[in-house]
């Protein structure tokens, strides 16, 4: 077996059992790192994502309901619901786009990152 970094240098590295271990040039990417098939899920980012599908739900109920308002929509006198959720809907629709994009360019950010530099 040869092993051209360390040959040139004229010693070789052994594991605790007494085996070779591969050269390790400073030049060249470690094997062991690139075998890696599994990556850590962000739990962070899963979270901003399960965020954003509640976020994408209340939009889509606010108009579901504000089309066809319920029994209870103006029961007990106070403020109807559909003033409520009419006057919030642009900023949870708002906070929806804002998270999507961010989320869409993390990703994006991650998968160059994963790439290979030409």
């Amino acid at each position: 077996m040869t092993d051209d970094v360390h040959e040139r240098i004229g010693f070789r590295e052994i594991d605790q059992d007494g085996n070779a271990v591969p050269a390790v040039s400073p030049h060249a990417p470690d094997p062991a790192h690139q075998a890696q098939g599994l990556r850590a899920v962000n739990p962070f980012i899963v979270a901003l994502w399960a965020l954003d599908l509640v976020l994408l739900g209340f939009c889509i109920w606010t108009l579901n309901e504000s089309a066809q308002p319920t029994a209870t929509s103006t029961a007990g006198g106070g403020i109807p619901w559909n003033f409520l959720l009419l006057s919030t809907l642009p900023y949870g629709l708002l906070a929806f786009l804002l998270l999507t994009a961010a989320l869409l360019f993390w990703h994006a950010a991650a998968w160059q990152k994963r790439r290979p530099t030409r």
